[in-house]
């Protein structure tokens, strides 16, 4: 499952306070509604007791109902008890008529129940003899049906209303971290193309005084320390290269010179194996030159593919010999040009097949492709095949499985990133197969 970012871990920290504070805000609204409309609906059937109760009075012959007039709702739900006697009866469901009775009986003052939760019921008592003697009981009834559909209504236009806000709220905060983090991801953009193409570029935008430009002061500083660090491997690689190339020269001129005699057998293999092995060294040299005038000057060029592969083969052409492996260029799949220099890309491609001829059984194959904007160098041997579980431990300096110096590949990789491409390892197939990624240039 895919992490969320910041963006999306806060909209999310905010979508779930907004819903919970909805969600509590909803209640207590609710709540409140429910407690006031109980409220009102007691005051209510305490308004129509007291009416009844004016329209009560109390004889020598027991308790005297009159007429209310225009109160149709009280002649509707409206008892009047003299002991357990029904004075004055409403038309009701049966339930609500026991419910009155009971109620009546009640020896309690004011008390109201819920019938089926659709009426409500209130009992106020009748006394005579200033209050000396109680002779009967007033019930009044309301319905709770209006009362109940103020609450659901209340209850679904807050749902609603929450369900607005929350969706509002996650927009407008997903919106304005989009807006926050829009200038961040665009100096992450342009401090890695900086980092890859020009290390000289700065943001400066002076002192700290934000978030925003306190970023920029330490990319810049990240920058320059890239920068200073990469101009010391350059210069290192290039003195070192250079300070290689005179006595190699010295060593192969002398081999060279003592080939040209008389010698045993077992001397000329050993002076052979040291040209060899002087090949071997002059092929590192010149990639380690060719990665650092890569890296300082910039400026790549552009070459056929195929000129460049031919370079590379031709190369590596006395190695292919001595091993009995047979080297070969796949057919011609049109003109494919690479947005660098001739001889970078054949160096690039030197260690990859020198590779593949030191573990091939019979063929290397070198095949050219174009994959969308890039160049596809891919090197195929018959061999076992590297036997690796990280393929990025084959390209580290000093991995190697035949007592070489095991830079072949390293640098092989950083030749290629030099010029913007990439050299990688298909683990997968069968034998050795890497594949060398330089970027096209557009016909």
């Amino acid at each position: 499952m895919r992490r969320l970012g910041l963006r999306g871990r806060v909209t999310l920290a905010t979508a779930l306070v907004l819903a919970v504070g909805l969600a509590l805000l909803t209640l207590g609204i609710n709540l409140l509604l429910s407690h006031e409309l109980d409220k009102d609906l007691s005051s209510v059937l305490r308004e129509r007791a007291d009416v009844q109760l004016a329209a009560t009075t109390v004889t020598r012959g027991g308790l005297v109902v009159r007429d209310v007039p225009d109160d149709e709702a009280l002649d509707e739900q409206a008892w009047v008890y003299q002991g357990a006697r029904n004075v004055h009866r409403s038309s009701a469901r049966p339930a609500v008529q026991l419910a009155a009775a009971k109620l009546a009986a009640s020896p309690a003052a004011g008390g109201e129940v819920s019938v089926d939760d659709a009426v409500r019921l209130r009992a106020e008592p009748i006394f005579s003899d200033g209050h000396a003697r109680r002779v009967g009981a007033v019930v009044v009834g309301a319905s709770l049906v209006p009362y109940e559909h103020t609450e659901n209504l209340a209850l679904a236009a807050t749902i609603l209303l929450d369900c607005f806000l929350l969706a509002a709220g996650i927009l407008l905060v997903r919106r304005a971290m989009g807006k926050a983090l829009q200038p961040v991801a665009e100096m992450t953009l342009r401090a890695a193309d900086w980092s890859e193409h020009d290390l000289d570029r700065r943001f400066d935008l002076g002192p700290p005084r934000d978030e925003l430009t306190a970023l920029s002061a330490t990319l810049d500083r990240l920058l320059a320390r890239i920068a200073s660090s990469l101009r010391h491997e350059q210069r290192f690689s290039a003195e070192m290269a250079h300070e290689l190339r005179t006595p190699l020269s010295g060593i192969r001129g002398e081999a060279e010179l003592a080939l040209r005699g008389q010698l045993d057998n077992d001397v000329r293999q050993a002076l052979e194996q040291i040209l060899r092995g002087t090949e071997r060294m002059q092929t590192v040299i010149d990639t380690l030159l060719s990665a650092a005038r890569g890296d300082t000057q910039g400026a790549r060029g552009s070459a056929p593919a195929r000129e460049a592969a031919v370079l590379a083969i031709d190369a590596l052409r006395p190695l292919s010999e001595r091993t009995g492996v047979q080297l070969r260029l796949a057919a011609d799949s049109g003109e494919l040009r690479v947005g660098a220099d001739r001889d970078v890309i054949a160096q690039a491609l030197q260690p990859l097949l020198e590779n593949a001829l030191r573990h091939a059984h019979a063929t290397v194959s070198l095949g050219l492709s174009r994959e969308q904007s890039k160049i596809i160098f891919d090197v195929q041997d018959d061999g076992a095949g590297p036997q690796a579980l990280d393929p990025d431990s084959l390209f580290e300096p000093g991995a190697s499985t035949v007592g070489s110096a095991g830079l072949g590949l390293a640098l092989a990789r950083r030749l290629a990133r030099s010029c913007g491409g990439e050299v990688t390892v298909d683990l997968s197939a069968r034998g050795g197969r890497f594949i060398l990624r330089l970027p096209a240039v557009a016909y």
